[in-house]
């Protein structure tokens, strides 16, 4: 068993990816309409920001859903499954499953699922979870009428174990990140867990591997929180040869979310509050990455940074922009409570400024004063 962490040093790095459950558990309030100051958006365009209330959410993962021109978010605090609209209006989609966090989220269409990483593993640290072993996994949920179809256990009898961010690949195969782990997991069809890889390069002991993507040239690219080492990953090289270190022009320190673009640029969200556990936090910003030889090497292009509004932890790659998503997952850490979401537009990110989908080589709006756009 591993040994706990000082409570103060649970309360403060669960910022990084997730929220502390409280002692009691009550349902979620959601809103029924949206903040005034959340935008409507039009047929061809989005709001810049979507600004609006839900109680106990505090939402860490964010995906764009195209079947319901919505947003899908996760809830850290409840392991609830919720849909924003563009106008702000916030419904729960799935029911808690569990004593959870409910973290990463990934729209597959053309299976008809949601794909959600969950984990105890903050949980655990304050509450009574009685007989329930150290807990991560994917739910599968369908797309159509978010009925939960089935859970998938990832932590295979380890007494440490936080399952982060996911993704998958083209033929249905799910890569999911374990933040303490140095063994990255593949999910196939039929719900068979086999390691792909391990690395010592991604152990760690609060939060390494974090946000992680599929490259439509066959390999992953997965970034480490504390210290901002990107990777690249071949699932299906030989031994030895599946991962490299990209050789980046600065570390990513502090990266949380991914986003693949179909021009082949990466948004990536970072965040400061590792540094309150003495972890070497970034800062809370927006950068976007590019590579011109295949992300062996790749180098900031553009960044706002600070961000708009703190505490950022992913993105949502949408036909209207990059949608940046910060839900209040620090304010219940330091025992307050906040009921604002907030989903602010990359800026220069609209339609008019992506690539075409098409793409092969991969996958706006005003800032206030105290974004800086470089």
């Amino acid at each position: 068993m591993s040994r706990a962490l000082p409570l103060r040093a649970v309360l403060a790095s669960a910022a990084v990816l997730t929220a502390i459950a409280p002692l009691a558990l009550p349902a979620p309030a959601l809103a029924n309409s949206p903040s005034p100051a959340a935008a409507v958006a039009g047929r061809h365009a989005g709001p810049d920001v979507i600004d609006t209330r839900a109680t106990d959410v505090y939402p860490e993962g964010v995906a764009w859903d195209p079947t319901r021109r919505a947003f899908l978010v996760g809830s850290a605090l409840k392991g609830t499954l919720s849909v924003i609209r563009l106008d702000g209006t916030v419904q729960e989609l799935a029911p808690s499953i569990g004593m959870v966090s409910t973290l990463g989220v990934r729209v597959d269409t053309a299976r008809n699922r949601i794909l959600v990483a969950y984990s105890d593993f903050w949980i655990r640290q304050r509450l009574d979870v009685g007989d329930q072993p150290p807990t991560s996994g994917v739910a599968v949920f369908a797309l159509d009428t978010g009925k939960l179809q089935r859970r998938i256990d990832v932590a295979q009898g380890l007494s440490r174990t936080f399952a982060n961010d996911l993704t998958f690949d083209p033929q249905g195969n799910i890569y999911v990140t374990d933040s303490v782990s140095e063994t990255l997991q593949r999910i196939d069809l039929a719900g068979h867990v086999t390691p792909v890889v391990t690395d010592p390069r991604f152990a760690a002991q609060i939060v390494g591997l974090n946000g992680i993507v599929w490259h439509p040239d066959g390999y992953l690219l997965a970034v480490r929180y504390d210290d901002g080492r990107m990777f690249r990953i071949r699932p299906d090289a030989p031994a030895g040869r599946k991962v490299a270190e990209v050789d980046l022009a600065e570390p990513l320190v502090g990266t949380d979310g991914l986003g693949l673009r179909a021009d082949g640029s990466l948004v990536v969200v970072t965040n400061s509050i590792g540094e309150a556990v003495g972890a070497p936090g970034g800062v809370d910003g927006v950068k976007v990455v590019g590579s011109r030889d295949g992300w062996r090497s790749a180098a900031v292009r553009s960044r706002v940074e600070p961000w708009p509004v703190g505490g950022p932890t992913t993105v949502a790659v949408t036909p209207y922009g990059d949608y940046v998503l910060s839900g209040e997952v620090g304010t219940v850490l330091v025992g307050e409570t906040s009921d604002r979401i907030v989903l602010r537009r990359l800026p220069c990110s609209g339609p008019k400024h992506h690539g075409h989908p098409g793409h092969r080589s991969s996958s706006g709006t005003s800032t206030s004063s105290k974004g800086i756009i470089r």
